[in-house]
């Protein structure tokens, strides 16, 4: 009994003459085709490439969107043509208009008998090769094509499912496999099929057949046409704009969102400013702007300190740029700004001292945030590192009198002492029980002992001391 997709093969005997696409001359090696080494990848520009391993014509052909910029990845289309065809990038590259896919048109290393294994390993050969020349995203990669290049999508997924994003079958048929059933689940699979194609019939088997796997499958038919392609058909426009660049965006900006959430400003801006360039990143756009707008008064700030002479401002304005903006273009422009003050010898002492400051307001700040807070054994200690580590600093008399003035006050420092002995007795008392529990007094009496030596009038040091007692 002949498989479904040896029935396919033999409609397309019949359909011959109804598709020009299908039914193209193959055309000897192409004149404007390259080699590899002298290929070069421009955004809106299809190149063929030379390749005697590929087989049939020795050539594929590589269409670089007409939007691509290459600094993001981007979703890929492996495309098999027609019977009789050449490597082309039709017709994805006129459902997209251009944009927001590479495609890559493959050839077939026996264009009269292909076999999936050869075919999906030429795939990958080329596919490494084309990952140095341009970004591609391995999370959305499809395959698709149009008839014989239908049923050849649904034959060599079979051994790469694992590795696509979803399958374009159209004037064609075809199933998934055994081992690809089970990997094909929640996969977006798109059946296209002339209203009139003597295929029609098998393209609804498919439909059933991936339907039945749980492949998310949409179904279309071309009103009014045998074998063909319509290429303005919006339900596939619309399929692949939302299961390549629309996903991606919301994957990209899902993450730009994490990020800044985060607190790594820098990298979030970077990622909502690629993120704006993809379909339907409007949102990323102005999230990108909400994060530029403060950064950017920041550098100009900076720069009218420059202006004034006010270098430790100056120094001060361009180190919390690097830092809270880190990994982004206005991170790079404050380090360069730095860089530059700092070759000039009559303000690299001022752009010390600036760093200094610079050190010793994050300890103060800490310290504040603490005492605010009412966690006076954290902000003590936060005061004392102050004092004994940054003698020069511009607010060093000010933080050291309040110091002494906080050390002044009884009240204060029986809380400070309530609270570390709160934090340190809770966990010493806690590892001597787990001791003692487990038969093991000795290891528990060392804790035990530094809550009496060390905080002797306190409650801890009281269950402490029974402890010990009920261990003697």
């Amino acid at each position: 009994m002949r498989s479904q997709i040896q029935i396919g093969f033999g409609l397309l005997a019949l359909v011959t003459l109804l598709n020009f696409v299908a039914s193209t001359r193959a055309a000897d090696k192409p004149a404007d085709a390259v080699s590899p080494a002298q290929a070069t990848f421009i955004a809106g520009k299809e190149i063929k490439i030379l390749d005697p391993a590929t087989g049939g014509l020795g050539y594929y052909v590589v269409y670089v969107p007409k939007n691509y910029t290459p600094d993001r990845e981007w979703p890929l289309i492996f495309c098999y043509h027609g019977s009789n065809g050449n490597p082309q990038s039709y017709p994805f590259k006129d459902l997209t208009d251009g944009q927001h896919y590479i495609i890559l048109g493959m050839e077939y290393t026996n264009r009269e008998k292909p076999e999936a294994v050869a075919e999906v390993d030429n795939l990958k050969r080329i596919l490494k090769f084309i990952g140095t020349k341009v970004r591609v995203n391995p999370k959305l990669m499809f395959m698709g094509g149009f008839s014989q290049g239908g049923w050849s999508t649904s034959s060599f997924s079979n051994l790469y499912i694992d590795q696509l994003a979803g399958l374009i079958i159209m004037g064609s048929g075809g199933t998934p496999g055994d081992k690809a059933g089970p990997l094909v689940k929640g996969k977006p699979v798109f059946i296209g099929i002339g209203e009139q194609d003597p295929a029609n019939a098998s393209a609804k088997s498919s439909r059933e057949a991936y339907t039945a796997k749980n492949a998310l499958v949409t179904f279309e038919e071309f009103k009014g046409l045998a074998h063909a392609v319509d290429t303005k058909d919006k339900p596939l426009k619309d399929w692949l704009l939302k299961w390549g660049p629309q996903n991606q965006m919301i994957a990209s900006l899902t993450a730009a969102k994490a990020t800044e959430k985060a607190g790594r400003m820098g990298e979030a801006y970077t990622l909502y400013v690629a993120t704006a360039k993809m379909s339907g990143g409007e949102e990323a756009a102005d999230l990108a702007k909400d994060i530029a707008d403060p950064a950017e008064k920041k550098l100009a700030d900076a720069e009218s300190a420059l202006a004034a002479k006010k270098y430790p401002d100056a120094i001060k304005l361009l180190m919390a740029v690097t830092q809270t903006y880190a990994g982004s273009t206005f991170a790079e422009k404050a380090k360069a700004q730095v860089d530059q003050i700092q070759t000039d010898p009559a303000i690299k002492a001022e752009i010390e001292k600036a760093k200094l400051d610079a050190r010793a307001d994050g300890v103060e700040a800490q310290a504040q945030a603490a005492e605010k807070a009412k966690d006076f054994a954290r902000a003590l200690p936060l005061y004392e590192t102050y004092v004994v580590q940054f003698p020069n600093a511009a607010h060093f008399a000010a933080v050291k009198a309040h110091l002494e003035e906080l050390k002044a006050n009884k009240t204060l420092l029986a809380s400070a002492k309530g609270q570390s002995a709160d934090r340190e007795c809770k966990g010493w008392l806690s590892t001597a029980d787990n001791y003692l529990k487990n038969n093991l007094p000795e290891k528990a009496k060392p804790y035990l002992q530094k809550i009496v030596d060390q905080y002797g009038d306190t409650q801890w040091a009281v269950e402490a001391k029974a402890r010990l007692a009920e261990i003697k």
